[in-house]
C-alpha cells in the first residue's frame, strides 16, 4: 500500500480512515533470546488513524496475527493478583445470570490464554472449552483447541459441540486480523438465546489518559461502543448491555447476542450519548491527542535525565506489552535504564523488544545493589506493583510515566 492510497475502515468499511499519530517503527511484543536474534529484528510502522463515521480507532497498516503471534505470547492472564480477581467476579456473575437454565451450561472462551478463567467457569458447573492458538494447558486441564479463530473453525466445532451458552473474548477483538471473520464465527458458535461477553480497552478512556503504551502493533483496533455496535450489526449480533470496569486502566465489557434474543438495557444508550458528546468521529479529537503524546514524550526524557544527573540509576519495572510501544517511542534504551525486572518465568533472561534491555528476575531490582529508581511500566496496576516491590525489600522511589510523569516515593 501506498501512503497516499486511502485506507478503508476495518470495521464499518465505509469512507477514508483518516491518520492523526505516528510511533515510529515499532517491533512486535516478543521477546528476544540473544543478540543475534535481536540483530534479525523486524518492525513495521506503528501509525493510528479513526473512522470519521464509526470512530473506529486502528492502525493505519495491521501486521497479520499469525506473524505476530507466531513464536506465542508472553502475557499469562493469571499472573497478577488483580487481574485472577478481576476474572473470578466475572466467572461469579455469569454463573449467576445463567443459574437458572435446566440444562449444564457451556461456555466457550476465545482466546484463553492459560486457561485461568476456564478453570473459573469449570469450577462453577460449566462445561468450557478454550481456543488460543497460543493457549496453554489450565492447571485444571480444561480443553484447548489451539487455532486461530474464525467462520470456519466455528463452524467445523459445531459439528462435534452443541450450541455455546456464553462465548467470551476478553482482550481479544483487538488482536485478530479479520474482525468481522470472527464475528461470523461468533455468531455460528452461539446458541440463540445465548450471549457475547467481550472485554476491549476502551476508547475514551485511552484518549483521555494519555495511554498511547497501550497502542502496539498486536492491537490493530482501538474501540467505542459505538464502534462495537457498528460491527456487530453486520453479523447480527446486538449489543443489549454495557459496563465500564477498571482492567487495563479502563476497558468495558460489552453483552451481545442475536438480534431481539436479550431485552436492551439502559447502559446501552446512556453510554452511546456520553460518547457521542465526547466527539469522537471529530478530527480535533484526535489532532488533540498527537500533541499530548508529542509532549508527553519530551516530560519523560527531561524527567529521567534531572533523575540520573546525580549518578542515580534507574531500571524498569515489569514488562506487559503495552510498555513495548513506550520504550521504543520515547525512546528509553540501555542509556536510560539498567534492565526491567520481572516476575514472569516466561520472560526472564530475554531481551525487551526493539530496545534489547536484559529481562531480570524482580529479586535482582529488590536485592542488595538495587537502583535509586524503579520505572513502573506497569502503572495502571501501580498499587500493586507498589505494595509488592516494597514487600519484596525495594527502598528506592518509584518513577510513574503515565499519564503525566511523577516520582512517588
Amino acid at each position: 500500500m501506498k501512503s497516499s492510497d486511502p485506507v478503508s475502515c476495518q470495521n464499518c468499511r465505509e469512507g477514508a480512515v483518516r491518520s492523526f499519530l505516528s510511533l515510529g517503527n515499532q517491533p512486535a511484543c516478543h521477546l528476544l533470546a540473544d543478540a543475534t536474534e535481536a540483530a534479525q529484528e523486524p518492525s513495521w510502522p506503528l501509525d493510528l488513524g479513526f473512522c470519521p463515521r464509526c470512530s473506529l480507532v486502528q492502525v493505519m497498516e495491521p501486521v497479520d496475527e499469525r506473524i505476530l503471534f507466531a513464536d506465542g505470547y508472553h502475557h499469562l492472564a493469571g499472573l497478577t493478583q488483580g487481574f485472577r480477581k478481576h476474572l473470578a467476579v466475572l466467572a461469579d456473575e455469569l454463573a449467576t445470570t445463567l443459574e437458572s437454565q435446566s440444562r449444564k451450561r457451556y461456555a466457550v472462551e476465545i482466546g484463553s490464554n492459560d486457561g485461568t478463567l476456564l478453570d473459573l467457569l469449570a469450577e462453577r458447573g460449566f462445561e468450557v472449552l478454550g481456543i488460543d492458538p497460543c493457549g496453554s494447558e489450565s492447571p485444571g486441564g480444561s480443553p484447548v483447541v489451539r487455532e486461530y479463530f474464525g467462520a470456519d473453525v466455528a463452524q467445523r466445532l459445531r459439528t462435534t459441540t452443541r450450541p455455546a451458552d456464553v462465548v467470551l473474548a476478553t482482550n481479544t477483538l483487538a488482536h485478530v486480523t479479520n474482525l468481522h471473520d470472527f464475528l461470523e464465527g461468533v455468531h455460528a458458535m452461539l446458541a440463540d438465546d445465548g450471549m457475547f461477553v467481550s472485554e476491549s480497552h476502551y476508547l475514551p478512556g485511552l484518549l483521555e489518559d494519555l495511554q498511547y503504551d497501550f497502542i502496539y502493533h498486536e492491537h490493530s483496533r482501538y474501540y467505542s461502543v459505538t464502534a462495537l455496535a457498528a460491527a456487530f450489526e453486520r453479523h447480527g449480533l446486538e449489543i443489549f448491555s454495557v459496563q465500564q470496569i477498571a482492567t487495563h486502566g479502563g476497558s468495558i465489557r460489552v453483552y451481545a447476542g442475536l438480534v431481539g434474543a436479550h431485552e436492551v438495557q439502559e447502559s446501552v444508550a446512556a453510554i452511546r450519548a456520553e460518547e457521542d458528546a465526547m466527539r469522537l468521529t471529530d478530527e480535533a479529537t484526535y489532532a488533540g491527542f498527537a500533541t499530548r503524546v508529542e509532549q508527553h514524550r519530551e516530560q519523560l526524557l527531561q524527567l529521567l535525565k534531572e533523575v540520573s544527573a546525580d549518578g542515580s540509576r534507574v531500571a524498569a519495572a515489569s514488562l506487559p506489552a503495552r510498555a513495548v510501544t513506550l520504550l521504543n517511542y520515547v525512546p528509553l534504551g540501555p542509556d536510560e535504564l539498567d534492565y526491567i525486572a520481572e516476575i514472569s518465568p516466561k520472560k526472564i533472561g530475554l531481551l525487551s523488544p526493539g530496545t534489547h534491555l536484559p529481562v531480570v528476575a524482580q529479586s535482582q531490582l529488590c536485592g542488595p545493589d538495587q537502583p535509586e529508581y524503579a520505572l513502573l511500566l506497569s502503572w495502571h496496576i501501580l498499587d500493586e506493583l507498589t505494595s509488592r516491590l516494597r514487600a519484596e525489600g525495594f527502598t528506592g522511589k518509584f518513577i510513574v510515566p503515565l499519564p503525566e510523569p511523577r516520582i512517588i516515593d
